[in-house]
């Protein structure tokens, strides 16, 4: 009999999803979105296809990555999509169900139950630490992990099928593609090779001699980055990223981003007392399996059914979620920086190790601890998904924010007006570098080219960076800034300031505007600034 359709799988990825409905109303953000959501004036197939490789080929040199796969996705958005901040942010949240579907598809070929399935996934998709790539329009992580996790289903799925050809082709895509949103998806192709290798109730070495080499060839995938990186290190230049030795302060930086992307915090005692309701039920590997005259496990041990957590303790699905793990914080070790998003794909092995356990714990007789760990998991899910709304809210809120300070400057600099961008740290109400680029990028696709945005620090020390021209011209008619005492160094009074509120009007952002004055001469908008 064909087997029912797991209805609940694609059912759930679009309840997941449902959680970033409040971002439909957040406008085009100052982190990734002012030089990749507007639409460009190329015409035709073959036009879009040579700026994309132009944009891939200007990517790589300025910065080093190689991401063909990013900019297909980025060109055809922007394109299709017309600037148009509620129709992308529609998608993304689309997007954010397919990749929610993936996941819960991946937890199903690993046998996990249906209620922990969907447990794990809220965890993963709702966590305010990696949020960004939901919230954020643009960012790689977001576009690779549907493709990414698909290639890890697949594999499972290419172990079990009796026609393993098609599903090892899909899983090698999968991850190519996954590749070509950012190299350090390179991380999941141990995983994917184990994966596909070891199905359940075979010994590891049995799935070796059945399988292994086989399976091995979902490696050639990884020819990609390697000749990538080789390429790379040969002609490395100033301004491209830099790669440095292992050190103790990266490996403390990945160790906390994983601690966040897992919501310790919130559901750490849940996992606790998950545990210590299963260690009393676990039950033993089953024994060595007699050779039978195929080669394969006896009946009797095929049949034995343990608990899924014991089943997998030291099968496929737990040295998996390992390797993934191991190798999602190798990637990272060699980088003098950390960000949320930077613990994917590692993170995804404590998001299975996670939805194992609460496959054993649904299958645990009832008991206090039982009942004691999911009303733990539940509480901390509860709060995972305020604190991401929380996180929703603030993102919007300095969205909007610098969006007012955008219309004003706009429509009340004159021609060829230079706005002097005063960076200083934004977890402490400061505007951050990045803001002021993508403040010019904005203003310059809508229709305001001719205004320059120059950056400078809060001592008035012009900050250079390649993506916009050198500021340092002597002549300023406005100023941004995010204290009002930043303006001091530029003789300048704020006149105008823009304010939006978030968390219930109980946080505020506020930036402000001012006209640069000589000293001791009245406010008012000079002609010229020398500081």
């Amino acid at each position: 009999m064909t087997p029912r359709f797991p209805w609940w799988v694609p059912a759930g990825g679009l309840v997941l999803a449902t959680l970033y409905l409040p971002t439909l109303a957040t406008p085009f953000d100052f982190v990734d979105d002012g030089n990749l959501v507007y639409p460009s004036a190329t015409t035709g197939f073959g036009g879009h296809a040579e700026l994309w490789w132009e944009k891939v080929r200007a990517n790589y040199d300025h910065l080093g990555p190689f991401r063909p796969t990013l900019w297909v996705h980025w060109q055809l958005q922007a394109n299709l999509f017309g600037g148009d901040p509620a129709v992308w942010r529609a998608y993304r949240i689309a997007w954010c169900a397919l990749a929610a579907t993936m996941l819960l598809w991946l937890f199903r070929e690993l046998g996990v139950r249906p209620a922990a399935a969907l447990a794990a996934g809220a965890l993963a998709m709702w966590n305010p630490y990696r949020n960004e790539v939901w919230t954020s329009l643009t960012l790689a992580e977001g576009v690779a992990m549907p493709y990414a996790l698909f290639g890890l289903a697949a594999a499972r799925k290419a172990a079990t099928s009796p026609r393993p050809l098609r599903w090892e082709l899909a899983s090698a895509f999968g991850v190519f593609v996954a590749l070509g949103c950012k190299n350090t998806f390179a991380a999941l192709v141990p995983a994917q090779i184990l994966l596909r290798m070891w199905p359940d109730g075979v010994s590891l070495r049995e799935a070796w001699r059945h399988n292994g080499i086989r399976s091995l060839a979902l490696g050639l995938t990884l020819l990609m980055p390697a000749a990538h990186f080789v390429y790379f290190k040969l002609h490395w230049h100033p301004g491209q990223y830099e790669t440095q030795g292992l050190t103790l302060a990266q490996a403390g930086r990945v160790l906390n981003a994983l601690k966040g992307a897992v919501s310790l915090e919130f559901v750490g005692v849940g996992v606790t007392l998950a545990a210590v309701a299963v260690w009393p039920v676990r039950k033993p590997l089953p024994p060595a399996p007699s050779p039978t005259k195929g080669g394969g496990e006896s009946p009797e041990t095929a049949l034995r059914s343990p608990l899924p957590v014991a089943e997998r303790g030291l099968g496929g699905e737990i040295t998996s979620a390992l390797l993934l793990l191991a190798a999602g914080v190798a990637v990272y070790l060699p980088m003098g920086m950390m960000s949320g998003r930077y613990a994917m794909p590692a993170v995804w092995g404590l998001d299975l190790l996670f939805a194992l356990l609460l496959s054993a714990l649904a299958a645990a007789p009832p008991t206090a601890w039982k009942k004691a760990a999911w009303a733990g998991v539940c509480a901390g899910l509860a709060a995972v998904a305020v604190a991401s709304v929380g996180k929703q809210e603030k993102f919007a809120a300095r969205a909007r924010m610098l969006w007012d300070a955008v219309h004003y400057v706009e429509a009340a600099a004159p021609p060829g007006a230079r706005v002097v961008w005063v960076a200083g740290d934004s977890l402490n109400g400061g505007l951050n570098v990045e803001e002021g680029i993508h403040f010019q990028w904005h203003l310059y696709h809508r229709g305001r080219g001719d205004i320059r945005v120059g950056l400078y620090d809060r001592a008035g020390t012009p900050i250079d960076r390649t993506e916009l021209p050198p500021a340092a011209d002597g002549r300023a008619d406005l100023l941004v800034c995010g204290h009002s005492s930043d303006a001091s160094g530029f003789w300048c009074d704020p006149t105008e300031s823009f304010t939006a509120r978030y968390w219930l009007g109980r946080k505020r952002y506020t930036c402000y505007l001012g006209w640069p004055r000589p000293p001791g001469v009245a406010a008012g908008p000079p002609p010229d600034l020398r500081p």
